[in-house]
């Protein structure tokens, strides 16, 4: 029987639709289950598990609080979908409690980033702004999960993404992704071959002043490589934690430049302030086969503490793998 032209085209659509499949089948496979992460795995700790996170709750920050009669140790910012107050979470009590933050009399629904505390206050990334709150407060909004009254916010220039204390020392910074999420062009450094596109403000905290420091300019500037979602600050080392999308995320360790010589200097607020550029000449540890969606990190005791949010309804259906708890690495052993 004599097979019409129309049949034969049938068939070679049919075959490119199934060799498509197929090789979309093997992507998907290699995707979903070829990644290595045998090194994190080996070394990473589980801390404490997540909460919320199957009722839309995506973390993004994370801080170590101060000792208190309750018992918490971590403090988890995040947020909800339009329209719902954004959260911060206490864990290591009892059980999980939050708080949602009211500024002006309103409650905020404003893209929760990162979270860090001093000794009275905790502070909570929003927008341009750093949101100051009593820790008095928090801890008594906690016990019904209820609402806390902003004290007052620090303005910057930049999109807030994250922010960390080490001792007396604030650290603020943006997050840089060509295209979509971009930075003042005067944040963007260039050093020798290397080209950085975003900044970190450093500031001396003052808790008994406006906004938390003791002057709006910042007593230095870092400057960082894109794709920035976290900072930790110890005596020796800046710990950068960088992710975007599903891929790999990357945990960066460089030498702390701020005893060294400055590269050059940055004007804010009309002053000059010195600037270190974080380049390869500072770089000590590269780890780029982390698992995705790696957020805030902070250091202590010996350890560099990572979340991760990944295993949010947003988006766990999709990742090749699902954070469920706050994890911990060896600063030792992260950097040998």
């Amino acid at each position: 029987m004599k097979k019409t032209k129309r049949y034969v085209k049938s068939r070679i659509v049919c075959g490119v639709l199934l060799a498509v499949l197929a090789a979309l089948g093997i992507f998907l496979c290699v995707w979903f289950f070829g990644a290595d992460y045998s090194r994190f795995d080996a070394r990473a700790k589980e801390e404490i598990s997540l909460p919320e996170l199957s009722d839309g709750f995506v973390p993004q920050g994370m801080c170590p609080l101060p000792e208190n009669e309750r018992g918490y140790r971590y403090a988890v910012s995040g947020y909800y979908k339009e329209g719902v107050p954004s959260r911060i979470y206490l864990l290591g009590g009892e059980s999980p409690a939050y708080v949602t933050v009211r500024a002006g009399g309103e409650t905020s629904d404003e893209h929760f980033g990162g979270v860090a505390a001093t000794d009275k206050y905790l502070l909570v990334a929003s927008g341009k702004t750093v949101v100051r709150i009593h820790l008095n407060d928090v801890y008594a909004a906690a016990l019904r999960n209820g609402e806390a009254e902003a004290t007052d916010v620090l303005e910057t220039d930049m999109g807030v993404a994250y922010c960390s204390v080490f001792g007396d020392k604030l650290f603020v910074g943006e997050f840089y992704r060509a295209g979509n999420y971009e930075t003042a062009e005067d944040h963007r450094i260039e050093r020798a071959a290397e080209r950085n596109p975003a900044l970190v403000y450093c500031y001396e905290i003052d808790d008994d002043a406006e906004g938390g420091v003791g002057s709006k300019t910042p007593y230095a500037v870092l400057s960082v490589r894109g794709l920035v979602q976290g900072i930790a600050v110890t005596e020796n080392s800046v710990y950068l934690s960088c992710s975007w999308g599903l891929s790999d995320s990357g945990l960066y360790c460089y030498r702390a430049p701020f005893a060294e010589q400055a590269d050059g200097y940055y004007s804010a607020n009309g002053k000059d302030v010195p600037l270190y550029f974080l380049g390869n000449d500072r770089l000590v540890s590269a780890w780029e086969d982390v698992p995705c969606m790696s957020e805030a990190i902070f250091a202590r005791d010996g350890r560099l503490y990572v979340l991760f949010e990944s295993a949010c309804n947003k988006y766990k259906y999709f990742v090749r793998r699902q954070m469920h708890a706050i994890v911990s690495l060896s600063e030792e052993e992260f950097t040998a």
